[in-house]
């Protein structure tokens, strides 16, 4: 038996990739670049680190450092960050962990502070044993939270689900397996290419956690 399930936030608890996209296109076009044309482009070119997602969007840190257009974006998506739902389905998956007696963590880019109060608006908060973000806005990844969770022996057996590729990076350093979820960031084709594990449904996953593992 799953004794700890480990979520992702942005694009798996939360639906927020089109605010995400619409505020990098405001950058794009700041600087005269072409904009994402939609979310299906956006999944296929979205990844991590952010530095050469960037680059991938045309924008060059020869002419200007990382920070300048990261600050715009954070702005940007902060003005509309609790504008974005519950992934359809989340609130139902998490009630189904709880009610197995699963202990469930976040882990996120997010920054703290702002983590906490983005689960707490949407009304999840009280799912959480505990709550894992990073120290500044610009989600360079969180594989060194990853790390001190791997370290952790009462939280396993454990599963992490995520919707990308540094979610089962972060898996593979805490020493447990993924469950990806293709209703986020990246797309289908792009997370079945790393891994078997990939499901349309956040309630299909915690249904698989609690019946087949």
């Amino acid at each position: 038996m799953i004794k700890t399930v480990i979520w992702d936030f942005n694009g798996t608890l939360l639906s927020d990739m089109q605010i995400s996209m619409e505020a990098m296109n405001t950058v794009l076009s700041r600087r005269s670049l072409p904009p994402i044309p939609s979310l299906s482009h956006f999944r296929a070119l979205f990844g991590f680190p952010v530095e050469d997602y960037y680059r991938r969007l045309g924008l060059d840190f020869d002419k200007e450092p990382y920070k300048i257009p990261a600050d715009e974006w954070v702005e940007l998506y902060s003005a509309k960050m609790f504008d974005s739902p519950l992934t359809p389905g989340a609130f139902e998956a998490l009630t189904m962990l709880r009610e197995a007696g699963i202990c469930q963590i976040v882990l996120s880019a997010s920054e703290r502070g702002r983590l906490t109060s983005h689960l707490e608006r949407l009304g999840i908060s009280h799912f959480f044993d505990e709550i894992h973000g990073t120290d500044d806005v610009y989600a360079h990844g969180k594989a060194f939270l990853a790390d001190e969770l791997s370290r952790r022996s009462e939280l396993f057996p454990a599963v992490l689900i995520g919707d990308t590729d540094h979610d089962l990076l972060c898996a593979e350093r805490i020493g447990c397996r993924a469950e990806l979820f293709c209703g986020g960031f990246m797309s289908r084709e792009r997370l079945l290419a790393i891994s078997p594990s990939v499901s349309e449904s956040l309630t299909e996953i915690a249904d698989k956690i609690i019946n087949n593992y």
